[in-house]
């Protein structure tokens, strides 16, 4: 064990006590998620006064973030990891306790957020399931908060897990939707398990899905692509906005439904949609109705001090999205394609977190 003096780590940016930008986005029914949150942002109290502060409504722990505190001097995760190696757990049940209770932690900090907004806001993601419908179901059963999201990627095999995760009343993040085409997937397979739950006698509020939308992802990938393309001029943020805007487009015309209709007289909820972005441009571009960015520290606080949005820029633009993506395809970039590319190399990303944080939680356990 290193008896080295402890590493406080990089401080987060101090969050603005008064915002007119965040006051329009609040106005549009846009939150802030604040992304990449770990034990330290919990114990030394950012997250609680960020979300006091009004700055961020939502919190995503990640392995990655995780990784990063362990592998500090002096890190906030030593006495739980050596309680839990005294006791004979395993780096594997190490690293699972540990988020866990990170995910406990945080719930308490946002069940204030999420009461008051009538169980639509104040979630917290968490990483962490193996892909498994049953990991999926044990986390949030030893989480056991009302406003815990297990992250789910929107990979094949991930449709039938958000199916079941719904059926059994387990509120879900559907992540990597990189295209209109998957999403519509996303929201096929959490209507059935939400239908399942009905039949089951089971209470669909219980089963929200909040599909998180790779905006800043599929802008950084489309003008890579467009780069390449003589005589293409990639306009930053156009890809991002119109991926946006065809899912939005897409959630409004299934919740005009009938489907959707007997679901909703049943108790469910309406989804929200989250957009994971890497800009303060992004944010104010992206704005519309019931939905949350997930933010960086950085990116929700140049949020806060930029302009204000000039309001909703997604509902009631069908024509603009047929007219965009038809410009794209000119230029040989078809998003449901890119998409799938996309997905497989944040899937492999993905194993390599997981991987990266079990060795830094070994690494972190006394030597036998």
């Amino acid at each position: 064990m290193s008896s080295k003096p402890r590493d406080p780590g990089p401080a987060l940016p101090c969050a603005p006590h008064d915002s007119g930008a965040l006051r329009a986005l609040s106005a549009e029914g846009v939150a802030l998620w604040l992304d990449r949150v770990s034990r330290r942002h919990l114990l030394d109290g950012t997250l609680r006064a960020w979300v006091r502060g009004g700055l961020v409504s939502g919190a995503v722990l990640s392995l990655a973030a995780m990784t990063d505190e362990l592998r500090r001097t002096g890190t906030s995760y030593q006495p739980q990891v050596d309680a839990l190696a005294r006791g004979g757990c395993t780096p594997e049940r190490v690293g699972r306790e540990l988020l866990r209770s990170d995910a406990r932690w945080a719930c308490r900090v946002l069940a204030p957020v999420h009461a008051r907004a009538g169980g639509l806001d104040g979630w917290v993601r968490t990483d962490g399931a193996d892909g498994s419908a049953s990991e999926a179901l044990g986390l949030a059963a030893d989480v056991d908060r009302r406003n815990l999201l297990v992250d789910v990627a929107a990979t094949r095999s991930g449709l039938d897990v958000l199916r079941v995760c719904a059926r059994e009343g387990v509120g879900t993040s559907a992540t990597l939707v990189c295209s209109e085409e998957r999403f519509a997937e996303v929201l096929d397979a959490h209507l059935s398990g939400l239908e399942d739950a009905v039949r089951d006698g089971r209470d669909p509020a219980r089963s929200v899905c909040v599909p998180c939308v790779a905006v800043g992802e599929v802008d950084a990938a489309v003008d890579d692509a467009l780069a390449r393309v003589a005589g293409a001029r990639p306009v930053p943020g156009f890809a991002g906005l119109t991926l946006a805007r065809a899912v939005h487009g897409h959630l409004d015309r299934r919740l005009g439904g009938e489907r959707w209709r007997a679901l909703r007289s049943a108790g469910a909820l309406p989804h929200r949609l989250a957009w994971h972005t890497a800009t303060p441009a992004q944010v104010r571009e992206i704005v519309g109705w019931r939905t949350a960015h997930v933010v960086s520290p950085e990116t929700a606080v140049g949020t806060a001090l930029g302009p204000v949005p000039l309001g909703d820029s997604l509902a009631s633009r069908a024509p603009d999205v047929r007219r965009d993506l038809n410009a794209l395809r000119r230029h040989g970039v078809h998003l449901g394609c890119l998409a799938e590319t996309l997905t497989r190399h944040a899937r492999q990303a993905h194993d390599r977190e997981r991987a990266a944080f079990l060795e830094a939680v070994r690494d972190r356990m006394p030597r036998r």
